[in-house]
């Protein structure tokens, strides 16, 4: 599309939103052409920035003339008290510098009388002549000149005062004006501390021709963000069309990377006010893909920076492919994927030391063949714990995290990397995680764990001789042999996902299964006799008497509830959702058309239960996957099964039959049939469907035959069908 085309668009986009949202108070960009302070009306990333600066300057010195007009400067009184300080010093002197001392004084005197001009003075002043003139004026006997010189004070006073308002005024007009004409083609109305500027969806990426130094606090957000699907499910973050991304996205336009966060200030020792925060909200960014940089292939962060939502792909660089945090810099993400992005170290994440916190995010396709995805350095005196929690780190050439000392891992799924987690020599501090099926080690280079008592890997699931230290039988930690019920990966069918029961396997490729990133979803197995013989579910920390290690997060990587307090919780990223609603189905069709049920539509994390072991469950009989059966037969139509598809197929008898028709039908799951009530081990779901007759106008939602696949879910009340044994 053409720049021109693609401004259009973008300013078009502005216009509509900005009545509906809070785009007023943002800086908006309005061309995905990186410009640097051109005279011409479109703003880009990099003007946005630079006048975002320029205002602030712009801000502080007229903050600065209004303080000296409302006599409130805390320059001016910090000036005057290093000046009385430096004059009582000097005259302590045996022989004070009569020079200095006069030019002190004389510099006292005009700071007091700049002061003393400001409106918290004149005020003052005019209070206290009022109050003079009303106690010579309740006197039984007035001095008459008195009288006359405070009404003189008074008038000359409320003739200052107004002066000095007329001043304020004009210097909070300049700072409107100029907010309003903007710089740069950028503007702004908001008159807050908090800097924002929207990057509005567009169709083509927002370039960046050379590294952009973002060095104020600021937030840049991504506006117009498409998260739902037309159903109401979200879209994850990978999600994708060829027309039109989900997300704005920020692209290397050269073999560039793209910010360095520096405010110039070196941080070492700093107050928290003097660092500055940066965070980007729903942005996908691309790197140069190969030799961006030395250090940080899209981020290089000296400060505190944080990303939520985002995709960071094809970033490049000798350490840190995608991010180089830097010393003394806090980098926090929340809900991204890191994909093929590539370094010698820290092929995803380099951080020279601790102060990293990353949550609910996906590492995927890195390479840093001999070293990791994630690196994060011990710092020479610790400053805080990194944390890696409810993440997936998956097909990874690299070791999935290298870290150092005081790395807490914790409820993550780190599985076919070539290692899982390298600590070079360091003791672990890793809880509930799923740490298997790496093709060298699962665990590499760990310190001996001290026998001090502490626990330092408890609850976690690895593979037989893949390095990970077992530990005492109390720590509960699980080893697999990767073979037979616990072989880890389940194989894959035509539709790329896992081969149904009772195909074995305990996680299913990388795939959607709720929440922004991909997932490997935990199976249970149909040839369980009982819940507790998967190595995944129900064994993470759980808070009884004896048990050791630290306690789950209240989430998954998805945002779904863990079950915690005394009940135990599953391990890796993935908790499996046990709680079933009541659930309707339904359409509308007319008479000659067929309408299509999706039996698998309302089980969460569960899967169809066999057919081949249903008999063993709820007795003989003939059977179809999910022990289907139709209960409550229609009055008005005829369901039945697919015998391909396993779908239920309904259409009316009566062409004349005008109104609904309802039917029933059951089903269990690898999940439902471990109930501990045996009504709940069947799960219902009951179908209305609305009818017309052929004349009517034909249903816009069905096709005429086999082929329509379209359902409408309907949520009732929450309605526990089924609890798990826990």
């Amino acid at each position: 599309m053409p720049v021109s085309q693609s401004r259009l668009l973008i300013c078009l986009f502005a216009s509509s939103l900005l009545s509906t949202t809070g785009l007023a108070d943002s800086v908006i960009v309005t061309t995905t052409v990186d410009e640097n302070n051109v005279d011409n009306p479109s703003c880009s990333l990099r003007e946005a920035v630079s006048y975002l600066n320029a205002k602030i300057t712009k801000k502080s010195v007229i903050d600065e003339d209004i303080a000296v007009i409302s006599g409130t400067s805390a320059t001016l009184r910090n000036q005057l008290f290093k000046a009385k300080l430096e004059l009582a010093t000097e005259l302590t002197k045996a022989s004070p510098d009569a020079t200095k001392v006069s030019q002190l004084q004389n510099t006292i005197t005009q700071l007091n009388s700049q002061i003393d001009a400001g409106l918290l003075s004149l005020n003052a002043q005019l209070n206290t002549a009022k109050a003079n003139l009303e106690l010579e004026k309740a006197k039984p006997t007035q001095n008459a000149t008195l009288v006359a010189t405070y009404e003189a004070q008074i008038i000359q006073l409320e003739k200052d005062i107004k002066t000095k308002d007329e001043e304020k005024a004009a210097k909070e007009k300049d700072l409107k004006d100029y907010r309003a004409k903007g710089l740069f083609g950028c503007s702004s109305v908001d008159d807050s501390s908090a800097e924002v500027i929207a990057l509005l969806l567009s169709p083509t990426p927002y370039l960046v021709n050379a590294p952009l130094t973002i060095n104020l606090n600021i937030t840049i957000n991504g506006v117009g963000v498409i998260t739902a699907r037309s159903d109401g499910t979200a879209y994850a973050l990978e999600d994708s069309t060829s027309t039109l991304p989900f997300r704005p996205i920020l692209k290397a336009n050269s073999t560039n990377s793209l910010f360095i966060i520096d405010n110039g200030i070196d941080n070492t020792a700093l107050a928290t006010n003097a660092i500055t925060n940066v965070t980007f909200n729903d942005i996908d960014f691309i790197g140069c893909e190969q030799n961006c940089t030395n250090k940080g292939g899209i981020f290089l962060n000296k400060e505190n920076l944080t990303i939520n939502n985002s995709v960071i792909h094809k970033g490049n660089a000798n350490y840190g492919g995608a991010i180089y945090n830097q010393a003394n810099a806090t980098l926090i993400i929340n809900d991204a994927v890191f994909r093929a992005n590539e370094a010698i170290d820290g092929a995803a994440i380099f951080a020279e030391e601790n102060n990293v916190l990353i949550k609910k995010s996906l590492f995927t396709q890195g390479k840093a063949p001999n070293n990791g995805i994630i690196t994060i350095n011990t710092a020479s005196t610790a400053k805080t714990t990194s944390i890696i929690e409810n993440s997936t780190l998956s097909g990874n050439e690299g070791a999935a995290i290298s870290g150092g000392k005081d790395v807490l891992i914790s409820n993550n799924t780190i599985v076919n990397n070539t290692i899982g987690v390298r600590l070079n020599n360091n003791t672990p501090l890793i809880y509930n995680n799923i740490i298997a099926g790496n093709s060298q080690a699962d665990c590499d280079m760990f310190a001996t764990i001290p026998s001090d008592g502490k626990v330092y890997f408890a609850n976690n699931l690895s593979t037989v001789s893949k390095g990970c230290p077992i530990g005492a039988s109390n720590h509960n930690n699980i080893v697999i042999t990767n073979t037979g019920n616990q072989t880890l990966f389940a194989a894959l069918d035509s539709n790329n996902r896992c081969v149904a029961p009772p195909a074995i396997g305990l996680l299913c490729p990388l795939a959607e299964n709720g929440g922004l990133t991909k997932t490997h979803k935990p199976r249970l197995l149909a040839n369980y006799t009982q819940l507790s013989e998967s190595p995944i579910v129900n064994k993470g920390f759980y808070d009884i008497v004896a048990n050791q290690g630290l306690i789950c997060s209240s989430t998954d990587q998805r945002g779904f509830a863990r079950e915690n307090s005394e009940n135990r919780c599953d391990i890796g990223a993935v908790e499996i959702q046990t709680g079933l609603k009541a659930y309707k189905q339904g359409d509308d069709i007319v008479f000659g058309q067929i309408k299509r049920f999706n039996i698998s539509e309302n089980i969460f994390d569960a899967e169809l239960f066999p057919a081949s072991l249903c008999s063993n469950l709820l007795g003989a009989g003939e059977y179809r996957d999910g022990c289907a059966r139709l209960v409550d037969l229609p009055k008005h139509g005829v369901a039945s099964f697919d015998a391909q598809t396993g779908e239920i197929l309904y259409s009316t008898t009566n062409p004349s039959f005008h109104g609904f028709d309802t039917f029933s039908y059951n089903i269990v799951t690898t999940l439902s049939r471990f109930s501990d009530a045996a009504n709940d081990k069947t799960l219902r779901t009951d179908v209305r469907v609305v009818s017309e007759p052929p004349a009517s106008l034909a249903s816009k939602t069905l096709d005429s035959g086999a082929t329509g696949i379209f359902s409408l879910l309907m949520l009732s009340s929450l309605l526990v069908l089924w609890r798990r044994t826990r």
